[in-house]
């Protein structure tokens, strides 16, 4: 599928342009980005041209929004938006029909080469073996995943908070994603901006070069967690796990970060006690009252990672810190 949705109405008017020194000169693209990890990765790229706007405050959950006035007029004037798709943000999708209508949109999850994981399913996580052969996603074999074991979930009053068959949307967690992604977002910026295509280029192979760098670092910073099981707050971290080897055991909230039931609390609890584990890992995002209040009593080690980087600065160097953020903050738990 072409990630790129484009409005053939308005594609002359996509870019205007302006008299420069008697020069015909192409305003730079009018970008939106969803939220904080992907405007660093476009940031990355727009280096030295110009600099993409936020959708959705660092501070906020994506996964529920209501946008500010501001927030729908950058949408309104954008030539690009950048977004992770339906899964991630589910109310934007009427925007591109109305308030983005002029805007083309680059939907990260249908970018060719992109890992995309299914949501695990329960409190509690089996081995990652499942996770093999999703490599090059690869959009082939999906249905067949999607389709397994849905008969026999009884009981699971929590899961009725997002769409069971639904992919799990936290694919920036996996920098091999982002990799993919950059030169997915400098070519769509070399299309809307074919003068700077080169340095849009050169950016994306830099920025890749950067995070693979980040990658081989953290393969080594977190062989000790290898092996070594924890708990999550909400079950956003799979593909950082895939990635590196490493075993979350359980989730108390599901991956839309909903209410977890008191049947889910119970089966956390049993498999707390069963394992002996005694790392359980909070975010700034939520309060941690429910982790202190479900397992206070076992005295675990609370650590604290944030897969969106609520309190990092905005822009190229956010997503590379993040990834290092969310290394340090598992090791540390994990060996207290």
């Amino acid at each position: 599928m072409n990630p790129i949705k484009k409005n053939s109405f308005f594609a002359a008017l996509a870019l205007p342009v302006i008299l420069w020194s008697g020069v015909l000169k192409a305003e730079v693209p009018r970008v939106v980005t969803d939220i904080a990890p992907i405007h660093s990765l476009v940031a990355m790229v727009m280096d030295g041209v110009g600099e993409p706007g936020l959708l959705i405050p660092q501070n906020a959950s994506p996964h529920e929004y209501a946008m500010r006035p501001s927030e729908a007029k950058a949408l309104q004037e954008a030539n690009l938006v950048v977004y992770l798709g339906h899964d991630m943000t589910p109310w934007m999708e009427p925007l591109f029909e109305t308030v983005a209508a002029s805007a083309d949109a680059l939907d990260l999850s249908e970018v060719d080469g992109v890992l995309v994981l299914s949501y695990r399913e329960g409190p509690v996580f089996g081995d990652h073996d499942d996770h093999e052969g999703h490599d090059d996603h690869e959009k082939e074999g999906h249905d067949e995943h999607e389709e397994e074991g849905h008969d026999d979930h009884e009981g699971h009053d929590d899961h009725a908070h997002h769409d069971h068959g639904g992919n799990d949307p936290h694919m920036w967690l996996d920098p091999a994603n982002a990799l993919v992604w950059l030169d997915a977002i400098a070519s769509e910026l070399g299309h809307l901006d074919p003068q700077n295509a080169a340095l849009y280029s050169a950016n994306a192979k830099s920025a890749k070069e950067e995070i693979t760098h980040e990658m081989h670092h953290l393969e080594g910073h977190l062989k000790v967690v290898h092996g070594k099981g924890f708990l999550v707050f909400h079950d956003a971290y799979q593909y950082f796990e895939n990635r590196f080897g490493i075993s979350a055991t359980g989730s108390i909230s599901l991956g839309d970060a909903s209410k977890p039931s008191a049947k889910r609390l119970q089966e956390l609890k049993h498999h707390f006690e069963e394992e002996g584990i005694h790392c359980v890992l909070s975010e700034p995002q939520y309060s941690s009252k429910l982790i202190n209040s479900v397992f206070g009593g076992y005295k675990p080690h609370i650590g604290v990672v944030d897969p969106i980087g609520v309190d990092l600065k905005l822009g190229p160097g956010l997503y590379p810190q993040l990834l290092a953020n969310l290394a340090l903050g598992i090791a540390e738990c994990v060996n207290h």
